[in-house]
């Protein structure tokens, strides 16, 4: 079972995280409660209310022993200082970053982080419809 912590609780971290709990361990976080309360009684991890800049808050949601780390703030700068912090001090292996701003991605990547931008990932997609 891999550890998995899950960071920002919009609809993507939601879903990703009520998906992963049914089979890891998953630990999600967002300093919004009614975000975390909307993970619903279908999430089988914990649940933690607090900003995720506060290494005290990473500590106790056990980012020492993290296999995985998804940043998904909604906010690119703010997931990125979180993605480079946890890569560099806690030698966490796979951090994963939503970005929203395209132009971002290349300047992400070079820090070792793993991108994924839902623009990008629908643009793909819609010229694959091209026939």
């Amino acid at each position: 079972m891999k550890y998995i912590i899950v960071i920002g609780c919009g609809r993507t971290g939601k879903t990703l995280a009520t998906q992963l709990s049914v089979s890891e361990n998953v630990v999600a976080i967002d300093k919004d409660l009614a975000a975390i309360e909307d993970l619903g009684d279908h999430f089988n991890g914990k649940k933690v209310c607090a900003d995720a800049l506060d290494i005290t808050v990473l500590e106790q949601a056990g980012i020492k022993k993290a296999d995985t780390l998804f940043l998904l703030t909604g906010n690119d700068n703010l997931n990125l200082v979180i993605g480079k912090v946890v890569k560099r001090l806690y030698n966490v292996g796979n951090v994963v970053l939503q970005v929203h701003d395209p132009d971002k991605k290349k300047t992400f990547q070079k820090e070792g982080l793993t991108i994924v931008s839902r623009n990008y990932l629908i643009a793909e997609v819609l010229k694959k419809c091209i026939s």
